[in-house]
């Protein structure tokens, strides 16, 4: 533990770079023209800015508190893309959006979001035990692992809903019109 300690900064970059390239290369996988991601910045701006945003490994040069609360949310948002690979590159980019778009023109909008609510909702109560559970932000590293987690948390719950509301709103476009 002294090493890692000793190279904490170094570590955590390490670590960062691993969660960054991780995100982004499992968001490759899951959807190389962009259409299924759910951060609506990354979107926009393309594989330009998600490339760019491995930087976030220089993190831990500024505030290592600050590069673990990070680190959470970049590794949980690795491990959501990395489990819908199999399912999109089987079926195709396009025949899941697809399939989305034809569940939504199925269901009310109101269904897809309460799950988002339920999921991010026991996402944080996850963080806040973490956080209740810890002294102080001076001694106890789990603060900022809670925070973290708190943050994936409301991340998830605002992309979620974000990403629902798009697909519903297409999905209300006749097929063949753009929106």
């Amino acid at each position: 533990m002294e090493i890692s300690y000793g190279n904490l900064r170094h570590l955590l970059c390490i670590l960062l770079l691993i969660a960054r390239v991780g995100d982004v290369g499992t968001t490759y996988l899951v959807t190389p023209t962009l259409a299924l991601e759910a951060n609506p910045i990354a979107r926009k701006l393309g594989w330009k800015f998600a490339v760019l945003t491995i930087a976030a490994c220089l993190l831990p040069y500024w505030s290592p508190q600050v590069a673990v609360t990070a680190l959470i949310p970049f590794l949980f948002v690795s491990t959501s893309n990395a489990g819908k690979v199999w399912v999109v590159r089987t079926m195709g980019e396009q025949a899941y959006w697809a399939f989305c778009l034809d569940l939504a023109r199925k269901s009310r909008l109101s269904r897809p979001l309460l799950g988002v609510a339920a999921s991010s909702f026991f996402m944080v109560l996850a963080g806040g035990v973490v956080l209740f559970f810890c002294s102080s932000p001076a001694n106890d590293w789990g603060i900022w692992i809670g925070l973290g987690v708190v943050l994936y948390g409301v991340v998830m719950g605002l992309y979620g809903a974000l990403w629902m509301v798009r697909m519903f709103r297409k999905a209300a476009v006749p097929i063949g019109q753009s929106v």
